[in-house]
């Protein structure tokens, strides 16, 4: 037995580290960190006695793969922002010039965990993540597979259904997520009805930005992830999983780990296939006893007779969930009345059994068990087959029409007989539907003649749930919101696609409520959703399918297509709808910033601001300012903008929006030469990051580097742009590194690099790519300019050709080179 001293709670100053639960606070809020950078400060908690040299915290929290110098800066300059430190007081973590990094903040609170856990057989990389997993009999499998990922890219899980693939899968990547540097990602593939549907959801999953125009972007972004996704039932879109994993696994340096879930195997040439068969005898009796004690615990099996209880197990065929659902039923019968009821209602000789004979047996429990139930229960097992994911009471209420104490009831004895799953994790317990038995409630409805009723009352409800969201994130709860967003991803996906089919104005009604969630994350999704809408109906209406229209709008506004979006959203402010008006004028406000032309944006600011007070929505009040300021800012009134922005009410703004202000406050602050612009630019990051709303934390991430070069801080500068680059990085958001990039051109000269500026400025210049407008395209004339003038016009030419060769990817590459020439 080997022995680990984990650390358990930590507190300094105001700040608590959790680390059995990977959480971070400061002053009673939580803040989030990306795992990396919470392995690292947990190493140099770990370790606080001393110096930690470089080579020490690349090993710790990197293991044997290659990482950059630019990566360790990058995640100390995020752990320092989270409690509150920098790189000029260093009152937290210090860095000790030509050694390392060094922790020196006082603890005041240390609480340690000792854990016991066989550790020496297994991989160096997950050795400490890997402890006991509350499976019955699975244990060698476990092993293996934990062994198995950490030599191979692809590992399958295949087996009839019912065998407990998923549960193995999702145990196990419980056990090693901390393994990977970003963590550990299940996407359930199950309610998926088109393999099309496959990279959008694995990009939502892994919050990776998703251009429709080039999805290779995407691909390349999953790809360089240190992650392990795990995909569940691929069976139904098993040729798009397959070109999927072949392109991600065929980029250059990929580090991503996939283990799959499926009936067949993937097919790749680096998989490792994994048959799941059914448990042994022994197993079979452990899980049936433990079940079947939760359910009758005076039960003595005993006295029943194990020979009879092991007949029994074998007859349905060792499979995991056909055991737990007939154990299931020692709630309602003897044993005695299951045995007969196993050899009378379902004949299950006892053979050796093919896949189709198993899964034919199952289905048949499945359809016994389910037919046992009352009126009450056979209705909520029938409908709950709508739900493509986990739902709470609440959502099943809306669905049945039933009051809710009742719901959680029929649930809970659902959950007890093994036809759902139940997730208590959390503040709610969630339930969900295994695909195996999805498909017996799925056949039940279609038979009963109710599945378009039920899917109509599904897509209006997640269509008003919707609506609610997009109210609560223009709000304080804002975060309370986003996680309900997280929560029904799947759910929206279903209904909107229903919706599509048979209800478009409902589908478009949807999609003006996504309009703000979508277009603050970059989450493309929604944007694609409405093409289709459109597609579908290319004849309406130019008046209707509004809310389609203005999600297609911004999605035009925020890549830069900024004519298209003019035009759409000029015609959207003369709708009926209200809300799809000051969305509209909010774009227009968006696109004149853009388009440099900040003296049009008064007078939407002004029309904007009105429709905010007319529907008593604090996020058009709010941007109406922030615009206003903004536009003043730019033209050169940093008076006028700080007195736009003081009339605002804070605690009315939702975090994101306050971040917006205190960035626009920053660019005030920079047009009058104050020093606290800065402090405002970082300020809108921690705010930003926080909720996690990636644009406006990139846009103040990009000022706060600007900032830092314009007074000179040209260290401070390229490390702030070596974070916004790994951002982008990371989250695939390659159409907004373009003004990165382009702000770092004239940071490049500043520090004498003409090389490498003039790559990257041929690298952005591209007839596709986002242009440039107003003082960023005048500033970056200049620049470009005196760089030919003195590289002289041939070397010059031969640097811009070297630069054009690039897509933008490898631009951004080449940036994070560069930023780390200077850094190290």
């Amino acid at each position: 037995m080997g022995n680990c001293k984990n650390l358990g709670m930590i507190r300094f100053g105001d700040v608590e580290v959790d680390v059995p639960r990977r959480e971070l606070s400061c002053g009673g809020q939580a803040v989030h960190l990306e795992p990396q950078a919470f392995d690292l400060l947990v190493a140099l908690l770990e370790h606080r006695d001393r110096v930690l040299s470089k080579i020490e915290l690349f090993d710790d929290v990197w293991g044997h793969r290659f990482v950059s110098e630019a990566n360790l800066t990058t995640r100390i300059k995020e752990i320092r922002r989270a409690v509150g430190d920098d790189g000029v007081r260093q009152h937290t973590i210090k860095n000790v010039r030509g050694r390392g990094y060094r922790f020196v903040a006082a603890v005041e609170v240390e609480v340690e965990l000792e854990v016991d856990v066989e550790v020496e057989d297994l991989p160096a990389r997950i050795r400490d993540s890997f402890g006991q997993i509350g499976l019955i009999g699975r244990e060698r499998e476990t092993a293996a597979l934990i062994e198995m990922l950490a030599d191979s890219p692809v590992v399958t899980l295949t087996g009839p259904g019912g065998v407990g693939k998923s549960s193995l899968a999702r145990a196990v990547a419980e056990r090693v997520a901390t393994a990977y540097a970003d963590g550990a990602y299940v996407v359930e593939l199950d309610a998926l009805d088109g393999g099309e549907h496959v990279l959008p959801a694995v990009a939502r999953a892994l919050d990776i930005v998703l251009d429709s125009d080039r999805p290779e972007r995407a691909v390349r972004s999953i790809a360089e992830l240190d992650v392990l996704l795990v995909l569940d039932n691929c069976e139904h879109v098993i040729d798009h999983v397959a070109s999927l994993l072949e392109h991600v696994l065929g980029v250059t340096g990929a580090r991503v780990g996939v283990l799959a879930t499926s009936q067949v195997r993937l097919g790749l040439s680096r998989e490792q296939v994994v048959a799941v068969d059914p448990l042994g005898a022994d197993a079979s009796l452990e899980l049936f006893t433990v079940r079947a004690g939760a359910i009758h615990p005076a039960m003595d099996l005993g006295e029943v007779g194990l020979d009879r209880v092991a007949s029994l197990l074998a007859g349905l065929d060792n499979l995991p969930l056909m055991i737990e659902m007939a154990a299931a039923r020692l709630g309602s019968m003897t044993f005695e009345e299951l045995e007969r009821a196993m050899g009378e209602g379902m004949p299950m000789p006892v053979t050796h059994r093919s896949p189709v004979r198993r899964h034919r047996s199952l289905d048949s429990l499945v359809t016994w068990s389910a037919e046992l139930l009352d009126s009450s229960l056979r209705r909520t097992f029938t409908e709950f087959a709508v739900f493509a994911g986990s739902v709470i009471a609440i959502d099943v209420d809306a669905m049945t029409g039933n009051k809710r104490s009742t719901v959680i009831f029929d649930l809970a004895a659902l959950a007890e007989r093994s036809l759902l799953v139940a997730d208590v994790g959390g503040s709610e317990t969630r339930y969900r539907m295994l695909a195996t038995i999805r498909a017996v409630a799925g056949r039940w409805l279609e038979e009963s003649g109710t599945a378009d009723e039920v899917s109509r009352r599904h897509a209006e409800y997640f269509t008003e749930a919707m609506k609610t969201i997009d109210r609560q994130i223009r709000t304080p709860h804002e975060a309370e919101g986003r996680r309900r967003l997280d929560a029904i991803t799947a759910e929206v996906r279903t209904a909107h696609r229903w919706a599509r089919r048979h209800q478009p104005e409902l589908a478009s009604e949807m999609s003006g409520a996504l309009h703000l969630a979508a277009y603050s994350t970059f989450w493309n999704e929604p944007v694609e959703w409405s093409r289709s809408l459109l597609a579908q109906y290319p004849h309406a209406a130019v008046d209707t399918l509004m809310g389609a229209r203005i999600v297609i709008a911004g999605a035009d506004a925020n890549r830069g297509d900024l004519p298209n979006a003019r035009v759409a959203a000029t015609a959207l402010t003369k709708t009926a709808d209200v809300r799809v008006r000051a969305a509209a004028w909010e774009i227009l406000a968006d696109v004149a910033l853009y388009d440099g032309h900040p003296h049009e944006v008064a007078g939407i600011a002004d029309e904007l601001h009105r429709l905010g007070e007319e529907l008593d929505d604090q996020h058009a009040v709010a941007i109406a300012a922030v615009d206003a300021a903004l536009a003043l800012a730019f033209e050169n009134d940093p008076r006028g903008a700080l007195a736009q922005l003081d009339r605002l009410e804070l605690e009315r703004l939702s975090p994101s929006d306050r971040a917006w202000v205190m960035y626009t406050r920053g660019e005030a602050l920079s047009a009058a030469g104050d020093a606290g612009a800065a402090a405002a630019y970082a300020a809108a990051v921690d705010l930003a990051t926080t909720i996690g709303n990636p644009f406006v934390r990139s846009v103040a991430r990009v000022s706060l580097a600007t900032e830092h070069a314009r007074v000179g801080e040209f260290e401070e500068a390229l490390n702030a742009y070596a974070v916004c680059l790994y951002d982008y990085a990371r989250h695939g958001n390659f159409v907004h590194a373009v003004t990165t990039l382009r702000s770092l051109v004239e940071v490049l000269v500043a520090v004498g690099d003409d090389h490498g500026a003039a790559m990257l400025a041929a690298a952005t210049s591209g007839a596709k790519l986002r242009p440039s407008y107003g003082a960023e395209m005048v500033r970056l004339s200049t620049v470009v300019a005196g760089l030919e003038q003195r590289a002289g016009a041939g070397r010059f030419a031969e640097w811009c050709a070297q630069g054009r060769q690039l897509d933008l990817p490898q631009a951004v590459q080449l940036a994070v080179e560069l930023v780390e020439r200077y850094n190290a």
